[in-house]
C-alpha cells in the first residue's frame, strides 16, 4: 500500500553559527514535528528511514522520513476531529512494524503495508504508556498508571506541573507484555508506585529496564532491570551517598549495557558522572563530566562519545579512559525547554556518525541532524561560567 500522503523534501542544509559544521534541517513545517524519544529506535530500511510525528493539517500523525532524499511519506490517516494519538516511533525490525496507542486501543502498523491491526484495549481508570518492541519481537512492553486526573490537575508536558503530586500520591502502576501474534497479556508487575520509562533492551527479549519516576534525590531508587519470564526485578545502581540523582537511563546498542547519568552533591555544588553497565549490574565504570547547569538529556551508542542537549547547544563529551573530555560544541539548538516533547532529546544514529535533535528555534519544533565529526578535538569547546 502506498502512503496516505507525499510531501516534498524539507531538508536544508545549514552551518552551524559556532562549529561550523554541517546541519541538516529535516523538517520545515508550520506545526511541530518530533523524532523518536532519545530512548527509541525508529529507523529502519536499513537505516535509510527514521519515523517521526508532526502535527500537519491541523492533526497529529506518524510520518516516515527518508534521510538521503528527504522525502517524507504519511503513514496513519487520522481524523482532524479525534484526539491526539501517542506513538514511541520505536520498530520492531522482526515484523517491520511499529505501534501506537489511539481512543483507548493501541495498534500495530505495518511500515510497508500500513495495515493496521488492534493488540490491546486499556483499562478503564488508567493512563496507557509505551508499546515498545522486545529485542526478539515477540512482544511490546508498556505501562498502565492510575488515572488521578481527578484529584491532581496535571500538565507534565508545560513544566512538569503535578509531577511532584503525582510522586506523592503513589499510583497504582502496571508493567505489561503483550504477545502482538495472539494479542494475549501478561500483567509482569504490579506497584503501588509512581514506574515510568518502561524501556526494553533491543537484543535480549526477556529484559527491560524501568525506572521509579519522580524527583531524583528523593525517589527510593531510580533505574530497575527486569526479567520479563521470571517477574524479578533488580535493583540496577544504588544511590551512594545522600542527594545522590542518577538518571537519563538507555541500553547502549549492543541490548547488554545500559548508559546513565549521575550528579552528586559537592564542595563546588554538583560533580556529574557519566557510566554504564552490564544489565546484571557488573562491570561498572563511571567517570567524571563537567557539569553544564540546567536541564539536559543524554545518550550515546557506546561509553566512547556522550551527547548532551544543556542550554542552547548539542554537546559532545569523549571518554579518555579515565574522565571525559569536553563538552565541545557539535552544533547549536537554540530551541526552549518549555515544552516536554519539543526538548532537543538528541540521539546517536546506530552507526555512531550522526546526531538527531528538535529545535523550536524556528518557531515550531522542526528536525535537525548533523553529522559527528571524526576529530572531536577540533570542535569548539564550550565555555562554562563557574557555579556560584
Amino acid at each position: 500500500m502506498k502512503p496516505y500522503k507525499i510531501y516534498p523534501p524539507e531538508r536544508k542544509r545549514l552551518q552551524d553559527r559556532v562549529s561550523g559544521g554541517i546541519v541538516w534541517q529535516l523538517t520545515d513545517y508550520k506545526g511541530h514535528s518530533e523524532h523518536p524519544y532519545f530512548t527509541d529506535d525508529g529507523w529502519y530500511d536499513n537505516d535509510r528511514r527514521m519515523l517521526f510525528v508532526s502535527d500537519r493539517g491541523n492533526v497529529r500523525n506518524l510520518f516516515s522520513i527518508e534521510i538521503e532524499s528527504g522525502e517524507i511519506s504519511r503513514l496513519t490517516d487520522m481524523p482532524i476531529e479525534g484526539p491526539n494519538f501517542h506513538c514511541p516511533m520505536y520498530i520492531n525490525p522482526v515484523l517491520n512494524e511499529t505501534y501506537y496507542h489511539y481512543k483507548g486501543c493501541v495498534y500495530a502498523v505495518h511500515l510497508s503495508t500500513l495495515e493496521t491491526r488492534p493488540l490491546y484495549i486499556v483499562p478503564k481508570g488508567f493512563n496507557f504508556g509505551g508499546a515498545r518492541p522486545t529485542g526478539d519481537g515477540k512482544y511490546v512492553v508498556a505501562g498502565l498508571t492510575e488515572d488521578l486526573s481527578a484529584s491532581i490537575k496535571s500538565n507534565l508536558g508545560a513544566g512538569y506541573i503535578g509531577f511532584n503530586e503525582i510522586f506523592t500520591a503513589k499510583p497504582d502502576c502496571r508493567i505489561l507484555r503483550i504477545n502482538v501474534t495472539d494479542n494475549t497479556v501478561d500483567e509482569v508487575r504490579q506497584e503501588k508506585c509512581w514506574i515510568g520509562h518502561v524501556n526494553p533492551s533491543g537484543t535480549k527479549g526477556n529484559l527491560i529496564t524501568f525506572c521509579h519516576e519522580g524527583p531524583w534525590q528523593l525517589v527510593d531508587h531510580r533505574i530497575w532491570t527486569l526479567d520479563l519470564d521470571t517477574g524479578k526485578a533488580v535493583k540496577f545502581r544504588e544511590r551512594e551517598t545522600d542527594q545522590e540523582m542518577i538518571g537519563h537511563e538507555y541500553w547502549f546498542a549492543d541490548g547488554e549495557h545500559i548508559g546513565y547519568q549521575v550528579h552528586r552533591p559537592s564542595e563546588k555544588g554538583s560533580a556529574s558522572y557519566f557510566g554504564f553497565a552490564r544489565y546484571d549490574g557488573t562491570g561498572k565504570v563511571e567517570a567524571p563530566a563537567v557539569r553544564v547547569p540546567g536541564p539536559d538529556h543524554v545518550h550515546s551508542v557506546d561509553f566512547t562519545l556522550v551527547v548532551s542537549d544543556t542550554g542552547k547547544s548539542i554537546k559532545g563529551y569523549k571518554y579518555n579512559g579515565i574522565t571525559f573530555d569536553g563538552p565541545r560544541i557539535i552544533a547549536m539548538h537554540d530551541g526552549s525547554f518549555d515544552w516536554g516533547h519539543h526538548h532537543p532529546h538528541p540521539r546517536v544514529a546506530r552507526d555512531g556518525k550522526s546526531v538527531v535533535y528538535n529545535s523550536t528555534a524556528s518557531g515550531y519544533c522542526n528536525i535537525y541532524m548533523t553529522p559527528i565529526p571524526e576529530d572531536f578535538y577540533r570542535l569548539p569547546p564550550l565555555e562554562i561560567k563557574p557555579q556560584a
